[in-house]
């Protein structure tokens, strides 16, 4: 029977980077668990990792196109590791959506596949919420504040981009200091700062939430 391996794990612990190894070691595809990473245009935003020919996205969406609902993405996610399987005797499943994951492994009973996860640890969380200010930091050099005003110019979708994690700290920033998203980039070391820090502490609110659930969801098999 083949194999898929879910590698799951809070955000900023590593997932990318042990799921490239395990799919390089067994010559497997990395399927994406994440509605967010669909994107084209947020790609700073979501840490979206481009130019790997054996790595999948569910979808490839704009922001134009709105939320993508999760019982698609879901159904998204199922088919594609179900035919992957069927061509590859290993199949990589990277991600730390919870609501994809949370339906992926409620799943697992009708599976044409054996089901084995790696859940990466949190670690010590003075220790963790440094490496997301790094990784933060990292993400608004790049670019992420452009992505964020450029995404606000689409009216219709407002709400979608706030409820982003990540844009969503950044927002209400916009919001408590009265500057328009839309000015973003031009938001001096101060303002870029305290950016650094909010979105870092969402990051490890998710992370916890994340940590918790994943660890119930897959620590009955994990490698």
């Amino acid at each position: 029977m083949n194999c898929v391996h879910v590698v799951t794990g809070p955000t900023g612990a590593g997932k990318s980077d042990v799921a490239a190894r395990i799919a390089e070691e067994h010559g497997a595809p990395i399927v994406v668990a994440d509605r967010i990473q669909c994107y084209l245009d947020l790609p700073v935003t979501s840490a979206r990792l481009d130019g790997c020919p054996h790595r999948h996205h569910l979808a490839a969406r704009t922001v134009p196109d709105g939320d993508y609902p999760v019982h698609e993405a879901a159904y998204a996610l199922l088919r594609k590791v179900e035919a992957l399987s069927r061509t590859h005797e290993h199949v990589v499943v990277e991600g730390g959506s919870i609501s994809l994951l949370r339906r992926f492994a409620d799943c697992r009973g009708r599976f044409p596949f054996r089901l084995t996860a790696t859940v990466l640890p949190l670690g010590d969380e003075h220790a963790h919420l440094d490496r997301l200010r790094v990784r933060a930091a990292r993400m608004i050099a790049d670019g992420m504040l452009d992505e964020i005003a450029k995404a606000w110019q689409h009216h219709e979708q407002r709400a979608f981009v706030a409820s982003v994690n990540g844009p969503e700290a950044v927002l209400r920033w916009c919001t408590e200091h009265r500057v328009e998203p839309e000015e973003l980039p031009g938001v001096d070391d101060a303002g870029i700062a305290e950016l650094t820090e909010l979105v870092a502490l969402v990051h490890l609110e998710h992370s916890l939430e994340q940590h918790d659930v994943f660890s119930r969801l897959f620590g009955w098999n994990h490698e």
